[in-house]
This record gives structure tokens, C-alpha cells and sequence, in this order.
């Protein structure tokens, strides 16, 4: 099992290696770890027919996988409210930097994620995510949601719920050149994203930004 013990200060989160063959093997200690390793192996390195596009529904979990770089902390209960899972996703912010694999270019493959298997509500999930999201991204790092029926629209086919998860989770990883629609909508994020990116930005990124910014000419004033 990996020595790596980091311990949160706010909420006593404790982030495990998810595909470490230990923590595998002591599934009944982290509920539910077994069905999203599978879903992870599955369906995020798989291609989908609704995705849009050729490949994986996630382009990065095979590789993250074959690292061992994916973390997660498994918090159990239903009586789970914001202020904590707030405090959970501090702790997670400030133990980032320090989880296996810290050098570059695999710690860019890594990812942690407070998973709660019991909660059946999830409103609070979003809530902590748009309150913090901010945060992260001003660090290069991206804060997402998933949960089961979560109908946030995949890139290429608005259809395709790519956020739809077994588990309620919020995952922390770097931000990448495709994360551009996620960041779209605010100013500062945008801000961010082209400081980071601007100069090696995707081709179909580039082309569906020019969509988004330039104005038909024909089109009426407002």
C-alpha cells in the first residue's frame, strides 16, 4: 500500500491511491471504490457512439490509471451538509501539490476525488463547486462535479451528459487546452485559461472559440 498518508486539517479527509492492488483489495473499506474503478475502466477509457467524436469518453484516465495517479477519499453518510463538503474540498485543494506524482509530466495525469457513495441529494455538491471553482482555476486547476443525472452537456454533442456518474463525486485535476467551455461563461476564468493555454490551444478549440466571439455581420444591432 502506498506510505503516502496525507491527512486533511479542516475535515480528517484521506485521500487513497484508488488502483493501488492494497486498497483494491480492501474494498469493504472504501464503499462503493469497486464500481468506479470499474466505471472509470469501462466507460472514461472507452468510446461512446453519443460522445461526438473519435476516442475516449476521457482521453486522459487509461494513462492516469497506468500511473497510479488517481486519488480518492471515500466519505461515508447521508448527514453530509455544504460546510463540510466545503472543508473537505479545501483540504483537497491544499493537498493537492503534495499527492503522488508530484514531478512533471505525470503529476499533469493526476487527479483526486472526495466520492460520497451515500448521499442521494446533490445539491450541495453543486453549490460547493460554483463557490469554489474560482480558486482552482486561478491555480490551473479545474473542479468538477458528477453525480447520477447530472445534465451538464459534453463538448461536441449537447446530448451527451459527459458529468453523468454512478457515485456523487467532486474531482480535482489540472486544467486542460479542451477545458474551454467550461470556463466560457466568466471573464476571470477566461482570463486564466488563455494565460495558460493561448499559445498552444487545439485547432477544433480555436475554431469553436471563433463561433462563440465573432459576431455575424448581417445580424441586426443590439
Amino acid at each position: 500500500m502506498n506510505s503516502d498518508r496525507i491527512v486533511g486539517t479542516r475535515s480528517g479527509v484521506e485521500p487513497v491511491n484508488l488502483f493501488d492492488p492494497d486498497i483494491a483489495a480492501a474494498d469493504g473499506l472504501y464503499p462503493r471504490a469497486d464500481e468506479l474503478r470499474r466505471w472509470m475502466v469501462e466507460y472514461l477509457c472507452r468510446t461512446h457512439p453519443d460522445l461526438g467524436r473519435p476516442g475516449a469518453v476521457c482521453p486522459y484516465t487509461s494513462h492516469a490509471i497506468t500511473l497510479r495517479s488517481l486519488w480518492a477519499a471515500f466519505i461515508k453518510g447521508r448527514d453530509i451538509d455544504r460546510a463540510h463538503i466545503a472543508a473537505i474540498v479545501a483540504d483537497l485543494y491544499d493537498m493537492f501539490p503534495s499527492l503522488p506524482p508530484r514531478n512533471e509530466p505525470d503529476s499533469k495525469l493526476k487527479a483526486v476525488l472526495a466520492v460520497f457513495p451515500d448521499l442521494t441529494e446533490y445539491a450541495d455538491i453543486e453549490a460547493v463547486q460554483r463557490e469554489q471553482k474560482t480558486r482552482f482555476v486561478e491555480q490551473g486547476l479545474m473542479l468538477g462535479q458528477f453525480y447520477p443525472g447530472c445534465t451538464v452537456a459534453g463538448l461536441h454533442n449537447p446530448s451527451f451528459h459527459a458529468l453523468d456518474a454512478p457515485l456523487p463525486m467532486l474531482a480535482i485535476r489540472y486544467m486542460a487546452p479542451t477545458d474551454f467551455p467550461f470556463l466560457s461563461s466568466r471573464h476571470e476564468w477566461m482570463d486564466f485559461y488563455l494565460h495558460n493555454f493561448a499559445p498552444e490551444i487545439p485547432k477544433f478549440i480555436a475554431t469553436t472559440m471563433s463561433d462563440m466571439l465573432v459576431q455575424d455581420p448581417d445580424a441586426p444591432p443590439e
